[in-house]
């Protein structure tokens, strides 16, 4: 279901994506514990003079020190229950506008900003999360998707930790008795089995990322940075108990911005990738939260390839060949599935963007970490917006190259080319 959002999306002929959310601090407020949900300090592992004072009758979010991340995820107090991902009291539910998808996962995603300082708002960058910022999201498997009271398999939580010299993930798998998550370095694959949407039996070696994974979207280290935290990605209303309200009124209500942001109208926010928009504004939107972290011009790990896929580089007046409109591939390692161009007008079955987005092999799959399964419903929007562009490539300046290389200026677009609406 395509979510209700506040504020003006402006008039594209390109490609679009991302956006956040907040709760009151009344729907989150925790009651006083009669269980061992949350474990004394002394289980813990942290003295109880290192804890926060109790905060209505519990203990307040922990922070690890900096470079010593904690071995259990209940450690850092984050929830009431986490394994109901019941928030603790200053974390703030939220979600996103255009989700990067990860094999069907369901999540939850979460902010904590520490007492005393505040977000730098900004309408069109990416928002100044103080440090001591954590993100949270919790992965986890309906047992059937079309029935959320069937029970889930609770997968990973990932903590987005501002530290002083920068951001620094950490990753939590919950083990099989769903009673506890472990800090976990090097990765892991879990097998998993869940009835998807249409009713069918699915299985998959859902892949917990390593820190290097994880660094590989979110940037090396000292450059590592949120994907999805700027005013397009969470421009969009959720439920904190009383109705439906805007995410960023929301987090402004609670005192988390420096300054307030601009009027619902005058924002600008990407469109739900699934919903009813024109399709080229909903691929616009898919692309952005679900590519652009590595396909945007400068040093991201796709820039060498041409093709740009962030909100900038597909928005209005800018040259469709950013976005693959008959572009020859300049560095796709090979994998160019025996295809000539990018994207071909009219023609998905010749274009090597659906070829690699309905890949399940390694060194053809787009993206090629965090996928195993293919995401039909975006494959058939894809499908659907080159069906409806109009133009003809022109010949090939050059074979496709077999392996990384410098990026071709010669792109093969005629001046009449048009990318349809």
């Amino acid at each position: 279901m395509a979510p209700a959002f506040a504020g003006k999306v402006p008039p594209f002929a390109s490609v679009l994506a991302l956006a956040l959310a907040a709760c009151s601090t009344d729907h989150l407020a925790p009651k006083p514990r009669t269980d061992a949900s949350v474990p004394p300090a002394s289980e813990a592992g942290v003295p109880d003079a290192a804890l926060p004072p109790p905060v209505e009758g519990g203990i307040g979010v922990t922070p690890a020190p900096e470079g010593e991340p904690y071995q259990t995820l209940a450690e850092w107090h984050l929830f009431v229950d986490a394994v109901k991902q019941t928030p603790n009291v200053d974390v703030v539910p939220y979600e996103v506008i255009s989700p990067l998808f990860a094999d069907y996962a369901s999540k939850r995603r979460f902010i904590y900003v520490p007492p005393g300082v505040k977000i730098a708002y900004s309408p069109t960058d990416k928002w100044g999360f103080p440090v001591g910022t954590i993100l949270v999201k919790t992965f986890s498997y309906l047992a059937d998707a079309r029935d959320a009271t069937k029970g889930e398999r609770l997968l990973e939580t990932r903590l987005l930790l501002h530290e002083t010299d920068g951001w620094v993930p950490h990753t939590y798998v919950w083990n099989a008795a769903q009673t506890e998550a472990t800090l976990d370095v090097a990765g892991d694959v879990i097998d998993s089995t869940f009835i998807d949407s249409n009713g069918k039996t699915v299985t998959d070696g859902y892949t917990v990322p390593s820190g290097n994974d994880c660094r590989g979207c979110h940037g090396k280290l000292g450059q590592t940075d949120t994907l999805g935290g700027r005013t397009r990605q969470l421009d969009r209303d959720n439920d904190y108990g009383n109705g439906p309200e805007n995410q960023l009124d929301h987090l402004a209500k609670l005192g988390l911005f420096d300054t307030p942001p601009e009027a619902a109208a005058d924002r600008v926010h990407l469109v739900d990738p699934f919903g009813t928009a024109p399709v080229f504004e909903r691929v616009r939107a898919y692309f952005d939260g679900n590519c652009s972290q590595c396909h945007q011009p400068g040093n991201s790990q796709g820039s060498l390839s041409g093709l740009w896929l962030d909100f900038d580089s597909t928005a209005t007046g800018e040259p469709s060949v950013n976005w693959g409109f008959c572009k020859q591939p300049a560095s796709a390692g090979g994998a160019t599935c025996a295809r000539q161009f990018d994207v071909v007008p009219g023609k998905p079955d010749d274009s090597i963007m659906t070829c690699r987005l309905e890949s399940q092999l390694a060194k053809v799959k787009m993206p090629p970490v965090g996928r195993n399964l293919v995401h039909t419903e975006a494959v058939a929007l894809i499908r659907e917006w080159i069906t409806g562009m109009t133009g003809l490539c022109g010949a090939p300046t050059k074979p496709p190259p077999p392996d990384a290389g410098a990026i071709d200026s010669g792109s093969g677009v005629p001046a009449d080319a048009a990318p349809g609406d």
